[in-house]
Protein backbone atom coordinates (compact mmCIF):
# COMPACT_ATOMS: atom_id res chain seq x y z
CA UNK A 1 0.00 0.00 0.00
CA UNK A 2 2.67 2.41 1.09
CA UNK A 3 4.56 2.48 -2.45
CA UNK A 4 1.43 2.52 -4.12
CA UNK A 5 0.08 5.73 -2.45
CA UNK A 6 3.61 7.47 -2.30
CA UNK A 7 3.58 7.28 -6.34
CA UNK A 8 -0.28 8.52 -6.32
CA UNK A 9 0.87 11.47 -4.44
CA UNK A 10 3.84 12.74 -6.36
CA UNK A 11 2.19 11.69 -9.52
CA UNK A 12 -0.99 14.01 -8.71
CA UNK A 13 1.03 16.91 -7.44
CA UNK A 14 3.09 17.00 -10.87
CA UNK A 15 -0.08 16.31 -12.99
CA UNK A 16 -2.01 19.48 -10.89
CA UNK A 17 1.21 21.38 -11.26
CA UNK A 18 1.11 21.30 -15.12
CA UNK A 19 -2.86 21.18 -15.63
CA UNK A 20 -2.96 24.76 -13.36
CA UNK A 21 -0.69 26.31 -16.12
CA UNK A 22 -3.03 25.46 -19.23
CA UNK A 23 -5.64 28.49 -19.72
CA UNK A 24 -7.87 29.00 -22.79
CA UNK A 25 -4.75 30.67 -24.51
CA UNK A 26 -2.19 28.03 -23.79
CA UNK A 27 0.35 27.54 -20.80
CA UNK A 28 0.43 30.87 -18.62
CA UNK A 29 3.92 30.37 -16.77
CA UNK A 30 3.36 33.82 -15.44
CA UNK A 31 1.00 31.65 -13.25
CA UNK A 32 3.72 29.95 -10.98
CA UNK A 33 4.22 30.58 -7.77
CA UNK A 34 0.59 32.94 -7.37
CA UNK A 35 -1.15 32.20 -4.21
CA UNK A 36 -3.83 31.36 -6.81
CA UNK A 37 -2.00 28.86 -8.32
CA UNK A 38 -0.72 27.12 -5.37
CA UNK A 39 -4.21 26.93 -4.04
CA UNK A 40 -5.66 25.51 -7.22
CA UNK A 41 -2.52 22.57 -7.54
CA UNK A 42 -2.93 21.76 -3.96
CA UNK A 43 -6.96 21.58 -4.08
CA UNK A 44 -6.53 19.62 -7.29
CA UNK A 45 -3.75 17.13 -6.37
CA UNK A 46 -5.76 16.51 -3.35
CA UNK A 47 -9.00 15.81 -5.51
CA UNK A 48 -6.63 13.24 -7.72
CA UNK A 49 -5.66 11.47 -4.29
CA UNK A 50 -9.33 11.51 -3.16
CA UNK A 51 -10.96 10.19 -6.47
CA UNK A 52 -7.81 7.50 -7.06
CA UNK A 53 -9.11 6.02 -3.75
CA UNK A 54 -12.55 6.15 -3.88
CA UNK A 55 -12.50 4.68 -7.46
CA UNK A 56 -11.27 1.51 -5.62
CA UNK A 57 -13.70 1.88 -2.88
CA UNK A 58 -16.15 1.75 -5.79
CA UNK A 59 -14.50 -1.49 -6.87
CA UNK A 60 -14.82 -3.11 -3.53
CA UNK A 61 -18.12 -2.06 -3.72
CA UNK A 62 -19.14 -3.81 -6.80
CA UNK A 63 -17.03 -6.97 -6.22
CA UNK A 64 -19.55 -7.61 -3.28
CA UNK A 65 -22.37 -6.65 -5.23
CA UNK A 66 -21.41 -9.11 -8.16
CA UNK A 67 -20.24 -12.02 -5.72
CA UNK A 68 -23.73 -12.30 -4.76
CA UNK A 69 -25.34 -11.57 -8.82
CA UNK A 70 -22.40 -14.37 -10.31
CA UNK A 71 -21.84 -16.23 -7.41
CA UNK A 72 -20.78 -18.92 -10.18
CA UNK A 73 -17.63 -16.79 -11.13
CA UNK A 74 -14.60 -16.63 -9.55
CA UNK A 75 -14.42 -12.82 -9.23
CA UNK A 76 -11.15 -12.72 -6.82
CA UNK A 77 -8.25 -15.02 -7.48
CA UNK A 78 -4.29 -14.12 -6.69
CA UNK A 79 -4.98 -11.21 -4.69
CA UNK A 80 -6.93 -9.19 -7.09
CA UNK A 81 -10.33 -8.63 -8.83
CA UNK A 82 -11.07 -10.01 -11.71
CA UNK A 83 -13.69 -9.02 -13.85
CA UNK A 84 -12.91 -10.48 -17.63
CA UNK A 85 -15.88 -13.12 -17.14
CA UNK A 86 -18.97 -10.14 -16.27
CA UNK A 87 -21.47 -9.26 -18.91
CA UNK A 88 -19.81 -6.41 -20.44
CA UNK A 89 -22.82 -4.44 -19.60
CA UNK A 90 -21.89 -4.84 -16.14
CA UNK A 91 -18.54 -3.21 -16.51
CA UNK A 92 -19.82 -0.57 -18.22
CA UNK A 93 -22.44 0.37 -15.69
CA UNK A 94 -20.41 0.32 -13.10
CA UNK A 95 -17.77 2.27 -15.16
CA UNK A 96 -19.98 4.85 -15.43
CA UNK A 97 -22.20 4.87 -12.30
CA UNK A 98 -18.36 5.59 -10.37
CA UNK A 99 -17.40 8.50 -12.86
CA UNK A 100 -20.87 9.94 -12.18
CA UNK A 101 -20.17 9.90 -8.96
CA UNK A 102 -16.77 11.18 -8.79
CA UNK A 103 -17.86 14.15 -11.27
CA UNK A 104 -20.67 15.05 -9.16
CA UNK A 105 -17.93 14.97 -5.77
CA UNK A 106 -15.43 16.87 -7.85
CA UNK A 107 -17.96 19.45 -9.37
CA UNK A 108 -19.09 19.99 -5.34
CA UNK A 109 -15.50 20.91 -4.64
CA UNK A 110 -14.99 23.16 -7.59
CA UNK A 111 -18.12 24.95 -7.00
CA UNK A 112 -16.96 25.75 -3.49
CA UNK A 113 -13.21 27.01 -4.81
CA UNK A 114 -15.44 29.31 -6.85
CA UNK A 115 -17.19 30.59 -4.15
CA UNK A 116 -14.56 31.41 -2.15
CA UNK A 117 -12.88 33.81 -5.10
CA UNK A 118 -14.15 37.37 -4.72
CA UNK A 119 -12.01 38.33 -7.71
CA UNK A 120 -14.85 36.69 -10.12
CA UNK A 121 -18.27 36.10 -9.86
CA UNK A 122 -18.21 32.82 -9.12
CA UNK A 123 -21.47 31.68 -11.69
CA UNK A 124 -19.07 32.59 -15.04
CA UNK A 125 -16.26 31.06 -13.06
CA UNK A 126 -17.90 27.87 -13.15
CA UNK A 127 -19.51 27.79 -16.19
CA UNK A 128 -16.15 28.62 -17.92
CA UNK A 129 -13.94 25.74 -16.18
CA UNK A 130 -17.38 23.24 -17.19
CA UNK A 131 -17.00 24.91 -20.92
CA UNK A 132 -12.70 24.19 -20.93
CA UNK A 133 -11.96 21.73 -18.36
CA UNK A 134 -14.60 19.32 -17.50
CA UNK A 135 -14.69 17.26 -20.98
CA UNK A 136 -10.78 16.49 -20.39
CA UNK A 137 -11.68 15.68 -17.15
CA UNK A 138 -14.70 13.42 -17.96
CA UNK A 139 -12.32 11.58 -20.32
CA UNK A 140 -9.59 11.38 -17.97
CA UNK A 141 -11.95 9.95 -15.17
CA UNK A 142 -13.45 7.31 -17.30
CA UNK A 143 -10.13 6.15 -18.74
CA UNK A 144 -8.60 6.18 -14.92
CA UNK A 145 -11.54 3.76 -13.47
CA UNK A 146 -11.44 1.54 -16.61
CA UNK A 147 -8.39 0.87 -15.71
CA UNK A 148 -8.62 0.72 -11.85
CA UNK A 149 -11.86 -2.18 -12.52
CA UNK A 150 -9.61 -4.10 -15.42
CA UNK A 151 -6.36 -4.01 -13.19
CA UNK A 152 -8.32 -5.17 -10.02
CA UNK A 153 -5.88 -4.03 -7.38
CA UNK A 154 -7.56 -2.84 -4.00
CA UNK A 155 -4.30 -1.24 -2.65
CA UNK A 156 -5.40 -1.45 1.32
CA UNK A 157 -8.55 -3.57 0.85
CA UNK A 158 -6.60 -6.40 1.84
CA UNK A 159 -8.11 -10.12 0.90
CA UNK A 160 -8.22 -10.29 4.74
CA UNK A 161 -9.54 -6.60 5.15
CA UNK A 162 -12.24 -7.65 2.85
CA UNK A 163 -13.65 -10.95 5.10
CA UNK A 164 -12.99 -8.70 8.37
CA UNK A 165 -15.37 -5.71 6.84
CA UNK A 166 -18.06 -7.14 4.69
CA UNK A 167 -18.07 -10.82 5.51
CA UNK A 168 -21.53 -10.58 6.31
CA UNK A 169 -22.51 -9.52 2.54
CA UNK A 170 -20.40 -12.44 1.22
CA UNK A 171 -22.75 -15.19 -0.20
CA UNK A 172 -21.65 -18.74 0.73
CA UNK A 173 -20.75 -19.75 -2.95
CA UNK A 174 -21.49 -22.24 -5.36
CA UNK A 175 -18.27 -24.25 -6.09
CA UNK A 176 -17.94 -25.84 -9.20
CA UNK A 177 -14.85 -27.18 -9.54
CA UNK A 178 -13.30 -28.61 -12.78
CA UNK A 179 -12.71 -32.12 -13.50
CA UNK A 180 -9.33 -33.08 -12.95
CA UNK A 181 -8.36 -36.11 -14.57
CA UNK A 182 -6.08 -37.36 -11.85
CA UNK A 183 -3.32 -40.07 -12.26
CA UNK A 184 -4.15 -43.32 -10.59
CA UNK A 185 -2.00 -44.41 -7.39
CA UNK A 186 -2.24 -47.70 -6.08
CA UNK A 187 -3.01 -48.14 -2.18
CA UNK A 188 0.91 -49.07 -1.00
CA UNK A 189 1.35 -51.60 1.71
CA UNK A 190 2.33 -49.38 4.82
CA UNK A 191 5.78 -50.97 4.96
CA UNK A 192 6.95 -48.96 2.33
CA UNK A 193 5.08 -45.44 3.47
CA UNK A 194 8.22 -44.51 5.54
CA UNK A 195 10.59 -44.82 2.18
CA UNK A 196 11.46 -41.48 0.30
CA UNK A 197 8.47 -41.05 -2.16
CA UNK A 198 8.40 -38.10 -4.92
CA UNK A 199 6.65 -35.22 -4.35
CA UNK A 200 4.35 -35.38 -7.22
CA UNK A 201 2.45 -38.61 -5.76
CA UNK A 202 3.17 -38.11 -1.72
CA UNK A 203 -0.07 -36.67 -1.03
CA UNK A 204 -1.78 -39.33 -3.35
CA UNK A 205 -0.13 -41.95 -1.57
CA UNK A 206 -1.05 -41.21 1.66
CA UNK A 207 -4.27 -40.50 1.33
CA UNK A 208 -5.28 -43.49 -0.38
CA UNK A 209 -3.78 -45.20 2.71
CA UNK A 210 -5.33 -43.28 5.43
CA UNK A 211 -7.91 -40.53 3.95
CA UNK A 212 -8.59 -37.32 6.61
CA UNK A 213 -9.78 -37.80 9.68
CA UNK A 214 -13.39 -36.86 11.19
CA UNK A 215 -14.92 -35.38 14.12
CA UNK A 216 -11.71 -33.15 14.57
CA UNK A 217 -12.86 -30.30 16.58
CA UNK A 218 -12.59 -32.22 20.38
CA UNK A 219 -9.31 -34.27 19.86
CA UNK A 220 -6.33 -33.39 21.65
CA UNK A 221 -3.67 -34.79 19.19
CA UNK A 222 -3.63 -34.42 15.77
CA UNK A 223 -1.56 -35.84 12.69
CA UNK A 224 0.12 -33.55 10.45
CA UNK A 225 -1.93 -34.46 7.41
CA UNK A 226 -5.18 -32.81 8.93
CA UNK A 227 -3.80 -29.44 10.03
CA UNK A 228 -3.53 -27.32 6.61
CA UNK A 229 -2.85 -23.94 8.55
CA UNK A 230 -0.54 -23.04 10.90
CA UNK A 231 -0.55 -19.84 12.77
CA UNK A 232 1.57 -17.67 14.85
CA UNK A 233 1.72 -14.56 16.10
CA UNK A 234 2.00 -11.78 19.34
CA UNK A 235 2.23 -15.38 21.21
CA UNK A 236 -0.93 -16.63 20.05
CA UNK A 237 -0.09 -20.31 18.22
CA UNK A 238 -3.45 -21.56 16.55
CA UNK A 239 -4.36 -24.15 13.42
CA UNK A 240 -6.70 -24.69 11.34
CA UNK A 241 -8.01 -28.17 11.09
CA UNK A 242 -8.96 -30.08 7.84
CA UNK A 243 -12.78 -29.50 8.68
CA UNK A 244 -12.34 -25.56 9.04
CA UNK A 245 -12.21 -25.95 12.49
CA UNK A 246 -9.89 -22.82 14.74
CA UNK A 247 -8.15 -24.27 17.44
CA UNK A 248 -5.27 -22.78 19.84
CA UNK A 249 -2.07 -25.08 19.28
CA UNK A 250 0.70 -23.81 21.80
CA UNK A 251 2.70 -27.53 21.40
CA UNK A 252 1.70 -27.90 18.03
CA UNK A 253 4.84 -26.69 15.92
CA UNK A 254 7.38 -27.53 19.14
CA UNK A 255 6.48 -31.66 18.98
CA UNK A 256 6.87 -31.49 14.83
CA UNK A 257 10.32 -29.38 15.11
CA UNK A 258 11.51 -32.56 17.60
CA UNK A 259 10.53 -34.83 14.84
CA UNK A 260 11.49 -33.05 11.72
CA UNK A 261 8.57 -32.43 10.04
CA UNK A 262 8.25 -28.33 10.96
CA UNK A 263 9.54 -27.73 7.38
CA UNK A 264 7.06 -28.95 5.50
CA UNK A 265 4.68 -25.96 7.02
CA UNK A 266 5.90 -22.72 4.38
CA UNK A 267 5.42 -19.56 5.60
CA UNK A 268 3.37 -17.75 3.10
CA UNK A 269 2.71 -14.97 5.25
CA UNK A 270 4.21 -13.18 8.19
CA UNK A 271 1.70 -15.14 10.67
CA UNK A 272 0.98 -17.90 8.68
CA UNK A 273 2.18 -21.34 7.23
CA UNK A 274 0.33 -23.51 4.99
CA UNK A 275 0.91 -27.48 5.04
CA UNK A 276 2.81 -28.27 1.32
CA UNK A 277 1.90 -31.82 1.89
CA UNK A 278 -2.09 -31.32 0.61
CA UNK A 279 -1.00 -28.59 -2.13
CA UNK A 280 -1.09 -29.41 -5.70
CA UNK A 281 2.06 -29.94 -7.57
CA UNK A 282 4.32 -29.19 -9.26
CA UNK A 283 4.35 -25.13 -8.35
CA UNK A 284 5.45 -22.69 -10.42
CA UNK A 285 8.69 -20.48 -8.85
CA UNK A 286 6.77 -17.41 -9.31
CA UNK A 287 3.40 -18.36 -8.82
CA UNK A 288 1.01 -15.94 -6.83
CA UNK A 289 -1.26 -18.42 -5.21
CA UNK A 290 -0.76 -21.81 -4.20
CA UNK A 291 -3.76 -24.09 -5.03
CA UNK A 292 -4.85 -27.13 -2.12
CA UNK A 293 -5.64 -30.85 -3.73
CA UNK A 294 -9.74 -30.77 -4.10
CA UNK A 295 -10.54 -33.26 -1.32
CA UNK A 296 -8.58 -30.82 0.65
CA UNK A 297 -10.60 -27.91 -0.22
CA UNK A 298 -13.68 -29.45 0.11
CA UNK A 299 -12.97 -30.57 3.26
CA UNK A 300 -12.67 -26.96 4.24
CA UNK A 301 -15.14 -25.85 2.74
CA UNK A 302 -17.23 -27.74 6.06
CA UNK A 303 -16.80 -24.09 7.73
CA UNK A 304 -14.85 -21.84 5.71
CA UNK A 305 -15.94 -20.04 2.13
CA UNK A 306 -14.16 -20.51 -0.33
CA UNK A 307 -12.82 -17.07 -0.72
CA UNK A 308 -11.36 -17.55 3.15
CA UNK A 309 -9.34 -20.30 1.93
CA UNK A 310 -7.82 -18.75 -1.06
CA UNK A 311 -7.16 -15.80 0.39
CA UNK A 312 -5.08 -17.93 3.02
CA UNK A 313 -2.78 -19.33 -0.14
CA UNK A 314 -1.84 -16.03 -1.34
CA UNK A 315 1.94 -15.43 -0.98
CA UNK A 316 2.29 -11.79 0.12
CA UNK A 317 5.18 -9.53 -1.65
CA UNK A 318 8.17 -10.31 0.68
CA UNK A 319 7.72 -14.13 0.06
CA UNK A 320 7.97 -13.33 -3.67
CA UNK A 321 10.85 -10.93 -3.61
CA UNK A 322 12.63 -13.45 -0.93
CA UNK A 323 12.56 -15.91 -2.97
CA UNK A 324 11.57 -18.46 0.05
CA UNK A 325 9.49 -20.61 -2.32
CA UNK A 326 12.01 -21.57 -4.80
CA UNK A 327 14.27 -22.26 -2.12
CA UNK A 328 11.41 -24.74 -0.44
CA UNK A 329 10.57 -26.27 -3.90
CA UNK A 330 14.35 -27.01 -4.47
CA UNK A 331 14.46 -28.82 -1.22
CA UNK A 332 11.66 -30.60 -1.21
CA UNK A 333 11.95 -33.75 -2.15
CA UNK A 334 14.51 -34.08 0.38
CA UNK A 335 12.30 -33.76 2.99
CA UNK A 336 11.21 -36.53 5.00
CA UNK A 337 7.56 -37.64 5.81
CA UNK A 338 8.12 -40.36 8.60
CA UNK A 339 5.84 -39.39 11.22
CA UNK A 340 3.09 -37.64 9.18
CA UNK A 341 0.42 -40.22 10.53
CA UNK A 342 1.57 -39.71 13.92
CA UNK A 343 -0.71 -37.62 16.50
CA UNK A 344 0.74 -34.25 17.45
CA UNK A 345 0.10 -32.63 20.61
CA UNK A 346 -2.52 -29.58 19.86
CA UNK A 347 -1.17 -28.36 24.18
Amino acid sequence: MRKPFLKLCLGSLCFSMLFNLISNNGIKLERFGTYTYRLFTLTFALGIIVAALQARLFLKLSWIKWQKKYPELELFKEGRVHIRELPTWEKVLAVLSATAILLLVYLCFIYFIASVRHDYDKDILFKSYLKHYMPFITISCIGYISYVFKKGDLWWFTPQNAIAVFSKQLPEKVVTLEKIVEKEVPVVHPSILDEKIVIGSLYDILYNHAGFETNLAKKKSIRIFDVPFYFSSNGQKEVILMDGTRRQADRFMEELEAIGLDKWYFRISSRCRVNMMLIRYPVLPNVAQLEFRKEVFDSLRAKMTELEIQNLLVLTEWTRKSKKLIKFLDNVNNLEHKGWDDLILLN
